[in-house]
């Protein structure tokens, strides 16, 4: 009799430990899909696509969706009144060539319009140039406009040089905006990136659209990772987490 009772605890104790497991690994689950940024920018990001990554977005709880500031009243509006997830707009994109004033006004817009935070794109060709001069006059007046929003700077590292990108992520750093996006930037580029500001910005990684990409990202420094496949991949996520 005591034999059977001693196996029925050990089978009681052990389901418990295995259910406290799986809760554990769905919490960090969730707390990695908090890096995850489903990125919209292209051209089918219409406003029946954007309605349906909203929705399923907010449900995952993923850190946030990326947008044209055209869409950002429609996205708001979507989201509703106390929304899981940020939305951003991003200005100037994909090669930062409009003026500083043009980006300027853009951003005072998407604030408006209302925003967690702004990516814009830097101005590559005066990076190219060594005009650190422009770049960081650029970042401060757009830090300005941007008031209590979050500015990131996204800079395209394929189009840079090691010394040029390295130049570019400190100017940006050293003139107070709150994230470097690195688009095109393996693992160790980002963790290059990360000791350079010494922990002036955040970054942010893009292109992690499987689960392995995300994770090498993550490791090698990057506080959120940009994804144009984010809903796969959080729902990747959370069914790794539950079948283990």
């Amino acid at each position: 009799m005591q034999d059977s009772n001693q196996q029925t605890l050990n089978a009681t104790e052990d389901a418990q430990y295995r259910e406290f497991k799986r809760i554990k690994r769905i919490e960090e689950a969730k707390a990695s899909l908090l890096k995850i940024e489903c990125d919209c920018l292209t051209a089918y990001a219409d406003k029946n696509s954007l309605k349906e990554t909203c929705k399923t977005a907010n449900a995952l709880e993923i850190g946030a969706i990326v947008v044209f500031p055209a869409f950002v009243k429609t996205c708001v509006s979507y989201l509703g009144k106390d929304p899981k997830i940020s939305l951003i707009a991003s200005v100037s994109y994909p090669y930062g060539e409009e003026t500083t004033e043009v980006k300027t006004a853009a951003v005072k817009r998407a604030v408006k319009d209302g925003v967690d935070e702004v990516e814009v794109c830097a101005p590559t060709a005066f990076i190219k140039d060594g005009n650190m001069m422009y770049f960081k006059k650029e970042c401060k007046k757009l830090k300005k406009a941007a008031r209590m929003c979050a500015l990131r700077i996204v800079i395209d590292c394929s189009l840079l040089n090691d010394k040029e990108l390295a130049k570019a992520c400190v100017t940006a750093a050293d003139a107070g905006v709150n994230c470097l996006r690195l688009n095109n930037a393996d693992g160790d580029v980002v963790a290059s990136v990360k000791a350079a500001v010494k922990g002036k910005c955040l970054i942010k990684g893009d292109k992690a659209d499987n689960a392995i990409a995300f994770a090498n990202l993550c490791t090698m420094g990057a506080d959120t990772v940009g994804c144009t496949s984010a809903i796969e991949l959080a729902n990747y996520i959370l069914k790794q987490a539950e079948a283990e």
